[in-house]
């Protein structure tokens, strides 16, 4: 592999690892914001969309080692 292609991976991988921690974030306002509305189908919701998000983000973090 070029020295090319292994930096445009490395920054894929990055921009990836990224948008995964910015839904992460989003998920734990949507958990905040159903937890301030009492609404517990919607923290139901989030809280498996929190979850979803952290199982999508472990083989970026297993690839980053």
């Amino acid at each position: 592999m070029s020295q090319h292609s292994n930096r445009v991976q490395k920054i894929e991988l990055k921009l990836q690892f990224l948008g995964w921690i910015l839904f992460i974030l989003s998920a734990s306002f949507f958990v905040a914001a159903s937890i301030r509305a009492g609404d517990v189908l919607s923290l139901l919701g989030s809280l498996l969309f929190l979850f979803a998000c952290f199982v999508f983000l472990v083989p970026l973090v297993i690839i980053r080692k």
